[in-house]
């Protein structure tokens, strides 16, 4: 995998200097319960696929190092509709607060963009399948394909500041590659890194309401990318940026929550930019302590390149599910998820259900 080495310096600089000024003393250790373990597993399948599960495996540890920096380490597994499974280090980074009300992440950190990604967890899923456009590519709009999707779900390489007060919050940082593709930090066939500029805010103006935006910029595509892209020396791949903005949104009030975000990605290409848009609206509603229901619509417009014309093609996707806590650590989930792909008229059915156990440790 090459790196941006300017990056990767920057980035190493912020930790180095982080690290020194708040490494313990040696002989001071860890203390006795200044380890926190969550671990997470979950089996989803799908009437359509009855014995091609989603198996989900997840492992978060974070050390409390002193009283403002953390270190979280957190292993990820799965395996994919298939039978292939995929295994990385979802997170690798150091949290450091050095006051109340600001705090710095760098390493491999959480995604810096995007209110679904606090819900890719499935303990933290009210349903059984997550927002597509997440884990989905978007079509090819030029050639050779990007592979790029509207958000990714993965965590990326960088360092982020953030700062709040008491109805506000904001954070501005970099990251290794673009929020509109996902990146393993340890394969060996990403496209070389590439700085990203990154930003948002929210609004907290009543409790229970939040509003919030995000913005990335930088390069998505560079010139020396060829064997990502599995062409040639000699084909002409050029320099490209891409754009994303995000507007998100959250009320809880009572027993019901109601969220939503919605995306626009900007792709520069040969010709006029390539934009893509999407938005999921989701509500969840509390019946019980152990009952709750939920559902999720989502919908994607993008361009898709058909023979050497350009065409837009809606995908769209609608959840809905309940669920049941057998115990704190148990919890089966079962509904209906329907979908039309891109380029298709006739929607898809199915049933779909999930097994989620947890439990965390200290």
């Amino acid at each position: 995998m090459r790196l941006d080495t300017r990056f990767l310096a920057r980035l190493a600089g912020v930790v180095l200097i982080v690290g020194a000024f708040t490494a313990p003393a040696p002989a001071q250790g860890l203390q006795p319960g200044r380890m926190a373990i969550e671990a997470v597993a979950a089996i989803s399948t799908s009437s359509a696929n009855a014995d091609d599960p989603f198996v989900f495996l997840d492992l978060a540890n974070t050390i409390r190092v002193n009283e403002k920096l953390d270190v979280i380490v957190r292993p990820y597994a799965r395996r994919l509709p298939g039978g292939d499974w995929d295994a990385l280090l979802y997170q690798a980074q150091i949290r450091y607060q050095p006051a109340e009300r600001v705090r710095l992440d760098a390493g491999i950190i959480s995604s810096p963009l995007g209110l679904g990604t606090f819900e890719l967890r499935q303990d933290l899923n009210p349903l059984v399948g997550s927002p597509f456009y997440y884990f989905g590519p978007l079509p090819a709009f030029e050639r050779p394909s990007d592979r790029v999707q509207l958000f990714s779900g993965g965590y990326p390489l960088g360092a982020i500041l953030s700062v709040s007060g008491s109805w506000w919050d904001a954070r501005t940082g970099i990251t290794d590659g673009t929020p509109a593709r996902y990146r393993k930090i340890f394969a060996n066939n990403n496209p070389a890194a590439a700085a990203q500029f990154i930003a948002g805010a929210g609004i907290t103006p009543l409790s229970g309401l939040r509003v919030g935006t995000g913005f990335a910029h930088g390069p998505y595509r560079r010139s020396d990318d060829q064997d990502y892209y599995g062409v040639p020396d000699y084909w002409a791949l050029t320099d490209a940026d891409a754009t994303v903005f995000n507007l998100e949104a959250e009320y809880a009030f009572a027993y019901t929550r109601l969220s939503g975000e919605w995306v626009r990605d900007s792709f520069e290409n040969d010709g006029s930019p390539a934009v893509a848009r999407g938005f999921y609206v989701q509500a969840v509603q509390t019946l019980t302590p152990r009952i709750f229901t939920a559902a999720r619509f989502t919908q994607v417009s993008a361009p898709i390149l058909v023979s050497t014309t350009t065409v837009r093609s809606t995908r769209k996707a609608l959840e809905l599910s309940g669920g049941y806590r057998i115990t704190p650590q148990i919890t089966i989930k079962a509904g209906y998820e329907g979908g039309r792909r891109f380029n298709v008229t006739d929607w898809t059915h199915a049933a779909v259900a999930s097994v989620v156990w947890s439990r965390r440790w200290f």
